[in-house]
């Protein structure tokens, strides 16, 4: 059994009587798997401030934004259904001085309602910077993790344990394997940016790891596009402190076996304040409301810290309150800006990528 059908037996079955269980639980286990904020395939998670958390979407990003970075998040999802799914993100970057190294670190923890999954994983990471031109340069990002998952049936009622007024009698017969597994997994990426523009292409999972004892329990790898542009309407540097109004498109394309998504945000920079507007869509799928939803983002940035939130919504018109889900980050950094618009000589080697804080 994979981790997936796991998933859609927890929601189908906890409910303490087969009465319960109507047409609209059956919808709802729809929304569950077609939901573009869902993970791929009940793998991959996809955040709503994905530039916040730029290091699980691209190992390349690493030391591109600052010198140093620390960063905490977390996401409750889809906080209509019982307890919903929570997420939490960690990680730290470190720049070298004088040199193009960057390392980092990750950590992420996955759980699903009513404790019935859990996943942990860690990362380290490694990147390489290089001018290619005066105006265009290059960032190569590798990671290696390490991470665990268990499914549980602790809080799922089964067909068999069940008396005819519904009172649960007996412990299941059902037999199923859901021992807690361990994995290895490598990602890598390649970035190439300007002061204004970037793309990006990253592969998560290159390895497929096994994560079950099920033949075929491995886990999919997962391809990622990432690109925006960034317009000035202002922008100035005093004082080690940069200004900026800027607006900035991205779109972001995710491939899991045949699992697609399309991400494509807007975002506006008013120093100290952003924002920004975004929508999910499911191509090579008839995008119906089931399958679509939109985010909005708000941050703020003062001396180094940042704090973003971020508000994901279906557009499911369903009878069943599958919920929003709302996530909230928390970050600081370091950042010369004298090394970025003043000095010359090897210093000005150091070019800090246009892509978006949260």
């Amino acid at each position: 059994m994979n981790i997936l059908t796991r998933r859609v037996m927890q929601f189908l079955c906890l409910l303490p009587s087969p009465q319960l269980v109507t047409k609209q639980w059956y919808l709802l286990a729809g929304v569950l798997l077609l939901a573009p904020c869902a993970q791929g395939l009940a793998q991959e998670n996809t955040s709503t401030l994905p530039y916040a958390h730029r290091l699980f979407l691209n190992p390349a990003f690493t030391g591109l934004l600052s010198d140093y970075s620390i960063t905490a998040g977390h996401r409750a999802q889809w906080v209509g259904v019982q307890n919903g799914f929570s997420t939490q993100w960690a990680s730290g970057e470190y720049r070298f001085e004088n040199n193009r190294n960057a390392i980092g670190a990750t950590f992420m923890t996955d759980k699903a309602p009513a404790g019935g999954y859990q996943k942990i994983q860690l990362g380290a990471l490694y990147a390489y910077h290089t001018k290619l031109r005066e105006k265009l340069d290059l960032s190569a990002g590798l990671q290696v993790g390490y991470g665990a998952q268990k499914p549980s049936a602790s809080s799922l009622v089964f067909e068999d344990q069940l008396g005819g007024n519904g009172t649960v009698l007996n412990p299941t017969a059902e037999t199923f394997g859901l021992d807690r597994t361990s994995y290895l997994t490598v990602s890598g990426g390649l970035l190439l940016y300007t002061r204004q523009f970037w793309v990006g292409v990253s592969g998560h999972h290159v390895n497929s790891p096994t994560v079950g004892e099920a033949t075929g329990a491995t886990m999919a790898p997962t391809f990622q596009v990432q690109t925006g542009y960034k317009f000035y309407a202002r922008s100035y540097f005093d004082k080690n402190h940069f200004e900026e109004i800027s607006f900035t498109p991205t779109l972001s394309y995710t491939q899991q076996r045949t699992f697609t998504r399309l991400d494509a945000t807007i975002y506006a920079n008013i120093t100290p304040v952003t924002m920004g507007l975004g929508m999910t869509l499911l191509p090579g799928t008839k995008n119906t409301s089931l399958a679509s939803t939109i985010q909005g983002i708000v941050g703020v940035t003062h001396k180094g810290f940042k704090v973003g939130y971020g508000y994901r919504h279906p557009l499911a018109s369903s009878p069943i309150a599958v919920g929003p889900s709302h996530e909230l980050v928390l970050s600081f950094e370091k950042v010369d800006y004298l090394k970025i618009f003043k000095r010359l000589g090897y210093d000005k080697k150091y070019n800090r990528i246009a892509c978006p804080a949260f």
